[in-house]
């Protein structure tokens, strides 16, 4: 799965992603960075944590390693 197909299922289906607290911002993003999380495309070591605001199920976690997340960035 390419990283626009990857936006895609989490657009539909963002119940695969951890919530993240409703005030989260930069201290908790980087507090996420430093824990043990999987990218969330390929399982290796997350570099990366991102805030997803979706609508219907809130903010998710998205947690992605250096490579992923530029792919996703240059999707979006």
């Amino acid at each position: 799965m390419d990283a626009e197909g990857m936006l895609h299922l989490l657009a539909a289906e963002p119940t695969l992603l951890p919530p993240a607290p409703a005030g989260a911002g930069g201290d908790a993003i980087e507090g996420r960075r430093s824990e043990d999380h999987a990218c969330l495309r390929c399982g290796r070591p997350a570099d990366t944590a991102l805030i997803a605001d979706t609508k219907e199920h809130g903010r998710r976690w998205l947690d992605l390693c250096y490579e992923h997340f530029n792919a996703v960035r240059k999707a979006a």
